[in-house]
């Protein structure tokens, strides 16, 4: 099972596209598990973020609509919210001596009072005037009914995109004629208190209402069209559409439509209601416009909160509206492009970070955070231009939330990755290379300085003798068999007594004590090495020789001393060794083990350093390129028979036989 399972690890780990679309899988699912589970959270947050993009594209100062606000200022030189009714009336009457094409009063008049005649009369007048009135959701505590409903388009039934509403504040009895108009000034209230959305239709006891900016708008037409809905039908069209004359209101499948907020809340023409009554307004601000007229004074009870900050008055949204409409940019969500718009933006994230990782090759993690952040700021970009430019709201915090988890997801997997992939050099570099330069190798990059330490340390040179002679006529198969014995076995003994194999080369090999890894008491160490080595190898040489061929053997040289450890070369063609006088000094040795006819020499530092016993002083030699003689001295190790003399049986054998 475990091989199994390593099998497995390796074949995922060789195979790095398949790690990382197995991230992009995870990833993928873990989206849509978020999203199933915390929706709300997830669209509150898309809400509260891309409402930020409407401080990027601020319209210029709107004049078609002016505010007429009953304001702090109003109160204070008038008296208290609500005025009488003939303070009212008198307002309107003074707004349409100034001009306005249209009035749209954001107030209720629920409840019968002293001077409803005036106040009749002025909402009466020629020009057209839309009063508000107020709906209970369909779910919302307390079913009241006060005041008789006005403004029901014709005809029996609620359409489809409409919200169901129970109760109602609507003008009071005998305010309004059998003809006026009225739109409801019920808000949608988010989670967070703000209004982001408004029903565009309301749908009480088989009849449908108008908000009051679209009943303004309704109003303003003067002609009997009827405003009716029409399902969208191209990719980028919201759910329906209210056709108001030459005016379009998306709406969707629940007939709300959203609030742009482009308009800065200093872009706005707001006027106060005691100036209007003073006739102290211009002519020319309010001729022709669009009048709005609401309370927004410390205790009018008209105050809500928008994406803008802070509360505001319910007039300022319906003048956003207004605005939004007149100039055909309400945002909206187009449902069928809302339905492919993650999995498309998702697909185009994946081929980034993908392209990413193929063409970065150092620094993954790094790369892949820099374009994650890149992404996330790509697509909220997206977001805001499209809502600005196409007035499509379309949701970015799915897209986003995948995003990260992608990004997540493939770092990891990067990171394991590569760790497996450097533990793997590092051990195919520890097999050519001594395991401390293996690891410095592969976490290092490549220099073209001298990279070396000295050290005090014991060099072994160990040569298999009369190899060549053996590789004579004999498969080439055969000879490598010995070698790869040869080297295995002297490897495992020279580790066994802490040393380290520097260099394979040919039918030798160097060890050293104390160099690239440490060794305490390193000749002494050295000198157990050999005497196992003799052992070992003379053990698994073969045994055949002839008249022609001597048999196989092995030579040591060794000495103890200073020595400079390290890489050399070019940085593109690097070599590790060991160099200094006491490593040509144990080369020289080993070679002079067949003509001196002792199988270990040792080195006068070494002897000095270790004070072995069984040592035999040879007495002085000049060794090959060195200016001055040395004492050499011989390790006694035990002598097989079969190392003496040619072996000749076998061809004793054969000419017997002949």
């Amino acid at each position: 099972m475990g091989a199994m399972m390593n099998r497995v690890y390796s074949n995922w780990i060789e195979h790095p596209w398949r790690l990382r679309f197995l991230a992009l899988g995870l990833a993928a699912c873990v989206t849509v598990m978020v999203t199933l589970l915390w929706r709300a959270p997830l669209h509150q947050w898309d809400e509260r973020t891309g409402s930020a993009v409407w401080s990027w594209g601020r319209e210029a100062q709107e004049r078609r609509v002016v505010v007429v606000d009953i304001d702090e200022k109003s109160v204070q030189a008038l008296g208290p919210w609500p005025w009488p009714r003939e303070r009212t009336a008198l307002l309107l009457q003074r707004l349409d001596q100034a001009g306005v094409s249209l009035k749209l009063l954001d107030i209720l008049f629920d409840t019968p009072r002293p001077g409803d005649d005036a106040l009749r009369h002025a909402l009466a007048s020629p020009v057209p005037t839309v009063t508000g009135e107020l709906f209970a959701l369909s779910g919302n505590p307390g079913r009241y009914q006060t005041g008789v409903l006005a403004g029901a388009l014709p005809g029996a039934g609620c359409p489809i995109a409409s919200l169901p509403a129970e109760g109602y504040l609507a003008p009071a009895a005998g305010l309004l004629s059998a003809t006026a108009l009225a739109g409801h000034i019920t808000p949608i209230l988010d989670p967070d208190g703000s209004v982001r959305q408004v029903p565009g239709l309301l749908c009480h006891q088989g009849k449908s209402y108008l908000s009051l900016p679209l009943a303004g708008a309704w109003a303003a037409l003067q002609d009997t069209s009827v405003p009716h809905l029409q399902a969208g039908q191209k990719l980028g069209d919201p759910a329906w559409w209210l056709t108001l004359g030459d005016w379009r209101m998306p709406l969707d499948e629940q007939g709300r439509y959203r609030v742009s907020y482009q308009v800065p809340r200093s872009g706005w023409v707001s006027v106060s209601a005691v100036d209007v009554l003073e006739g102290k307004v211009p002519g020319a601000l309010l001729r022709g416009a669009w009048a709005l007229v609401g309370a927004t004074a410390f205790g009018a009870g008209d105050a809500v909160p928008t994406p803008q900050g802070g509360a505001v008055g319910g007039v300022e949204v319906h003048a956003q509206t207004l605005a939004a409409l007149l100039d055909d940019r309400t945002p909206y969500t187009p449902p069928r492009l809302a339905s492919l718009w993650p999995w498309c933006a998702g697909l185009l994230i994946s081929l980034g970070l993908l392209g990413v990782l193929a063409k970065t090759r150092r620094s993954v993690g790094l790369g892949l955070v820099l374009a994650g952040g890149s992404s996330l700021a790509l697509l909220y970009g997206l977001h805001g231009w499209l809502l600005l430019s196409w007035h499509w709201w379309l949701n970015w915090t799915i897209p986003a939330l995948y995003t990260v988890l992608a990004t997540l997801w493939l770092t990891g997997f990067e990171l394991v990755r590569v760790h497996v992939e450097r533990e793997r050099l590092y051990h195919h570099l520890a097999s050519y290379l001594p395991a401390a330069v293996a690891r410095e190798v592969a976490c290092q990059g490549p220099s073209a300085q001298v990279q070396a330490l000295r050290r005090e340390a014991t060099v072994l040179f160990v040569d298999l003798r009369n190899f060549s002679a053996y590789c004579e006529g004999r498969p080439p198969e055969e000879t490598a068999t010995l070698l790869h014995l040869f080297y295995t076995t002297a490897t495992r003994v020279v580790e066994e007594y802490g040393g380290v194999v520097e260099q394979m080369v040919g039918d030798g090999l160097m060890a050293v004590w104390n160099g690239s890894e440490p060794c305490a008491d390193h000749g002494r160490q050295g000198l157990a090495a050999a005497k196992d080595l003799w052992d070992a190898l003379g053990a698994q040489l073969p045994h055949l020789s002839s008249q022609r061929m001597p048999p196989l053997d092995i030579g040591m040289g060794m000495e103890a001393g200073t020595v400079l450890i390290g890489s050399f070369g070019p940085a593109q063609r690097r070599v590790h060794t060991v160099l200094g006088e006491t490593v040509s000094v144990a080369a020289a040795l080993q070679a002079m083990t067949g003509e001196l006819a002792y199988p270990v020499l040792l080195g006068p530092q070494l002897v000095a350093l270790a004070q072995p016993e069984g040592v035999q002083a040879l007495g002085q030699f000049l060794l090959p390129g060195m200016a001055r003689p040395r004492v050499l001295h011989a390790l006694s190790v035990p002598m097989d028979s079969r190392r003496l003399h040619l072996v000749y049986e076998a061809e004793d054998r054969q000419q017997a036989t002949a």
